[in-house]
């Protein structure tokens, strides 16, 4: 039987965006409020929301319902943040997750340490990555990463890295599977390391390991860093970017701004209120294990 652990946290003034919220704040709200969780041993799962996250969203219900019981949703992607904004977010800025790692990784620094964990990646990749942020931030220390190989795992294999990641008591878990299955990995293992910040990274190891780069900063400012992107791995990104992305920016955008004209602007505080929200808005469903 699958585990779902739907972890309804309190949240920080979030947006309403279609099928999802996103946090009203910047790169330093995000970054305090996991410090403050991580001090407080709380523990918050975290998305990273860019406009696939809205997209897929839209028709996976499951996946709705593990952004909804997320604790902090930032806007990774420009468009994003600009739908937030729209809605009435005046404080919503795009917060990547590469810029949410080093932002952690400093405030870890300063505070003294900062204990890390990574799943996913490759061997190379995730070494390389946490060698890298290693070197920046004095102080922070991966204490174990987790490279599953890319394939279903068995039941087994899943349950000895639960009992791995439980025994490296990590303060932060950094999962790198790609939306969505790194927030549902965080979903289901969120047990394991109950005090912890999980936060699901996509492919930002690619980016400090120097696989990838980013984009200069003018296409960043203006929200066009997905044209490098594209640039660097077109065969992958273009289909996801016109077929899906663009049409879920157009179909969400209306009805953003539509709710805007008709009820002002809005503010989810917390999961149960963003569940109330309709399906043709993307309310979450209650998700069921088989």
């Amino acid at each position: 039987m699958r585990r779902y652990i739907l972890q309804p946290a309190p949240r920080t003034a979030h947006v309403p965006v279609g099928p999802l919220s996103v946090l009203n704040g910047d790169l330093e709200d995000a970054g305090r409020l996991c410090i403050e969780a991580i001090d407080a041993g709380a523990g918050l799962r975290v998305a990273t929301a860019n406009l696939d996250f809205v997209a897929r969203a839209r028709r996976d219900a499951v996946l709705r319902a593990d952004l909804a019981a997320s604790g902090l949703v930032v806007a990774d992607g420009a468009p994003v943040a600009w739908l937030a904004r729209l809605a009435g977010g005046t404080h919503t800025r795009r917060v990547t997750g590469v810029d949410l790692v080093a932002e952690l990784c400093r405030l870890g620094s300063e505070r003294g340490r900062l204990r890390l964990a990574s799943y996913g990646s490759s061997p190379e990749v995730a070494a390389a990555g946490a060698r890298a942020l290693e070197a920046r931030y004095p102080g922070i220390e991966f204490v174990l990463q987790i490279c599953p190989p890319f394939r279903a795992l068995t039941a087994e294999e899943l349950a000895n890295h639960h009992a791995v990641i439980a025994a490296a008591r990590p303060e932060v878990v950094l999962v790198a599977l790609g939306c969505p299955r790194q927030e549902r990995f965080a979903a289901e293992h969120f047990d394991a390391a109950p005090g912890a910040v999980w936060i699901g990274v996509g492919g930002t190891f690619d980016f400090y390991a120097g696989i990838k780069r980013r984009a200069p900063r003018l296409l960043q400012a203006v929200g066009a860093e997905w044209v490098a992107r594209l640039a660097q791995d077109p065969g992958r990104l273009w289909r996801r970017y016109l077929l899906d992305d663009v049409p879920a920016f157009a179909a969400v955008s209306a009805r953003v701004a539509t709710d805007r004209l008709r009820h002002g602007p809005m503010e989810v505080s917390d999961a149960a209120a963003l569940a109330r929200r309709t399906p043709s808005g993307g309310a979450p469903a209650s998700a069921t294990g088989q």
